[in-house]
């Protein structure tokens, strides 16, 4: 029985903004919703405006959503195609915070929106823009109490179910499919599928220091909890005690206390059937930045326990508690931003694979130890031998498991760098067999194409992998490196500044900061003495970014010579763009063809805007022959998106 809402608790309801939800893409119409909305009396609140500088974001579209009094989604393509927007609805179911949906485009939810839309009701904003914003003011003014209010009309706004009745008939026909199928494979399958669930419940951070805020806790859970996708293998649960049941109960806590200048946090994962622990480490962050501390937990344990967690579902049964323990070293060694570091994963996959050797995702952790392997191996010959090793090692995982699209994906990053075609099959079948929580698969692929010169396609994949995992440092960076490529620096520095505030040290931060001011032509950002550049390389850029916009031909020159009597191995990005703008183009297409065969640039050197003049080089088209960039471009019908300018290079006559 519901007990009955004082006055006071109506007007406190009343007070409270609207919280709205909204893609990226859709921000404009966004902004005009909420004022739409503040012109006819009610409060709203809206990320892009209402987030203060240097706010936690995450912490802040949390506490947003507790303490809305409804959500409005602005449902679109792009929201339909939105991961965070399903962490908002999961974080309004949690909070039960009522959740009404304005449709400015005639789409229909797909997925994980299916569900979570499907007991509510919309009102589209395509039928009369003015009316219908009366209808939403209209519903959000009858929220009164605790529970979502009913839909009421308001004139003639027409309000749906999200689904149309042939849609309700098909899904009926399909739910009926579905459980034929299922009975099928019941009764066919060759083992017992796994009981486990793949929910780890919150048990929660004690706090040992009287001086730490009492909020931190709360506020650590649901940073944890918005850093999992919504719809993704691994849940988060907040519940007093585990589920009841013989299946592995896997449980995340542990302790926060000052530590002299730090903050020192543990964290555990356990088996609450078994009393287990399966994982545990040790993170110190600075001592005055405790606001920051939930983020970085989020993020340092949130990574490794979805890896883990992630992994083991994948498997016909629960793994033991000792295989499961060396799984998750494998995944604090392989999720580590640190390269070195990610050379300790190798030892414990091994060990997973020699207790358990029909586990497809342990071989696929093989692969991806020695992925890192050879990213620090100490000459060319030993990282080849990683690499071989490692494509082996995910051969074997794909014939235990077709779908395991971890090994799919990573070997695709251990295959020839110029095997452009076979890499692209290898990204293609991984993001048709299996999603991953991480998004990893998009990520890799993106970056890749970006490499071809399919910048557009290559920032898609991009962004649909900071939508799945934005709390890893190299998803917002990547990111921020191919919007610069892309000729969008202005929208690169928020994904660089996410970067930077995802680092897991200071150190770390400061050589991110570095990047951003060499990539961004940040002349304030280079006078910073604390970055880690070299004096002399400071003042060649330096020399150069001032030199730019001069009319004297001599000084240009100077910086040009400059530039050029830097070491080779000092010779980057930033000096190759710079060259570029100072009329040195060919200078700067050398130094480029020798940066294009690196592991990481690749050819993305050549596609900045600044370099538009060093595809007219005569000795472009040997080197990207010698890239394998023609024979991709030709063998997959595909261009360069620069060839579809008016007036292309013309090397594209070519393809």
């Amino acid at each position: 029985m519901k007990e009955p809402v004082s006055a006071s608790d109506q007007d406190h309801r009343a007070s409270r903004p609207v919280f709205v939800s909204y893609a990226t893409a859709d921000r404009k119409q966004a902004l005009a919703v909420c004022k739409a909305i503040e012109d006819r009396g009610a409060a709203c609140w809206i990320s892009c405006r209402d987030v203060a500088p240097g706010e936690n974001y995450q912490e802040a579209i949390v506490h947003s959503i507790r303490d809305a009094r409804a959500m409005i989604l602005v449902f679109s393509g792009a929201a339909n195609n939105s991961d965070e927007i399903k962490k908002e609805l999961s974080l309004a179911s949690r909070y039960r915070t009522p959740v009404m949906a304005l449709r400015i485009e005639d789409v229909e939810p797909s997925d994980a929106f299916a569900y979570e839309l499907s007991t509510r009701q919309w009102i589209d904003a395509f039928d009369g823009w003015d009316t219908s914003i009366d209808a939403l003011v209209g519903r959000v003014g009858q929220l009164s109490g605790t529970e979502p209010a009913s839909p009421i009309a308001a004139g003639p706004v027409r309000h749906r179910s999200l689904f149309s009745r042939p849609i309700a008939m098909a899904a009926a026909g399909c739910l009926l499919i579905a459980l034929i199928a299922g009975g099928a494979w019941w009764y066919l399958r060759p083992t017992a599928a796994a009981a486990h669930s793949m929910t780890v419940r919150l048990s929660g951070f004690k706090l040992l220091s009287t001086d730490l805020p009492p909020t931190l806790r709360d506020t650590v859970d649901a940073e944890i909890t918005a850093a999992f996708n919504a719809d993704g293998v691994v849940g988060v649960s907040t519940a007093s005690a585990p589920a009841t049941g013989t299946a592995p109960a896997y449980a995340l806590g542990g302790t926060i206390q000052r530590d002299g200048n730090a903050i020192r946090v543990i964290t555990r994962l356990t088996n609450e059937r078994s009393g287990e622990t399966l994982w545990t480490d040790n993170f110190n962050y600075d001592g005055n930045e405790v606001a920051r501390v939930p983020r970085h937990i989020a993020v340092d344990a949130g990574n490794v326990v979805r890896c883990g967690l992630f992994g083991a579902s994948t498997y016909y049964k629960p793994l033991p508690d000792e295989v499961l323990r060396d799984y998750m070293q494998f995944c604090q060694g392989h999720w580590d931003p640190n390269l070195q570091e990610g050379r300790k994963a190798l030892v414990p996959a091994q060990r997973v694979v020699a207790a358990v050797p029909d586990f497809s995702w342990g071989w696929a952790a093989i692969a991806g130890a020695m992925w890192k392997v050879a990213l620090t191996a100490d000459t060319p010959a030993l990282a080849d031998q990683a690499r071989a090793t490692g494509r082996q090692a995910a051969d074997r995982a794909v014939a235990i498991d077709a779908r395991n699209s971890e090994a799919l994906y990573i070997k695709a990053v251990l295959t020839d760098r110029r095997d452009w075609i076979g890499r692209e099959n290898l990204y293609k079948r991984a993001i048709a067999a299996r999603r991953l929580d991480c998004g990893c698969e998009h990520h890799q692929y993106g970056w890749m194409l970006v490499k071809v010169g399919r910048i557009a396609e290559g920032l898609e994949e991009l962004h649909q992998a900071d939508d799945m995992l934005a709390l890893y440092v190299y998803t917002p960076l990547t990111l921020a490196d191919a919007l610069v490529v892309a000729g969008k620096p202005d929208e690169a520095k928020t994904y660089y500044d996410a970067a930077i505030d995802l680092a897991p040290n200071a150190a770390f931060a400061t050589r991110l900061a570095a990047d951003k001011a060499t990539q961004l032509d940040g002349v304030a950002l280079l006078s910073d003495a604390k970055l880690p550049i070299s004096a002399e390389l400071r003042a060649a850029l330096l020399q150069g970014y001032r030199t730019t916009a001069s009319q004297d031909a001599g000084e240009k020159a100077q910086a040009v010579k400059a530039l050029l009597a830097l070491p080779p191995d000092q010779q980057n990005e930033g000096v190759v763009r710079l060259l570029a703008k100072l009329g040195a183009t060919h200078e700067a297409f050398l130094i480029a063809a020798r940066l294009a065969d690196d592991d990481f640039t690749g050819p993305s050197i050549f596609w900045y805007p600044e370099m538009r003049g060093t595809l007219s080089d005569p000795g472009f088209p040997a080197v990207a022959t010698q890239l394998g960039l023609i024979k991709y471009w030709k063998t997959m019908r595909v261009r360069p998106d620069i060839c579809s300018e008016a007036s292309p290079p013309p090397f594209c006559r070519m393809i």
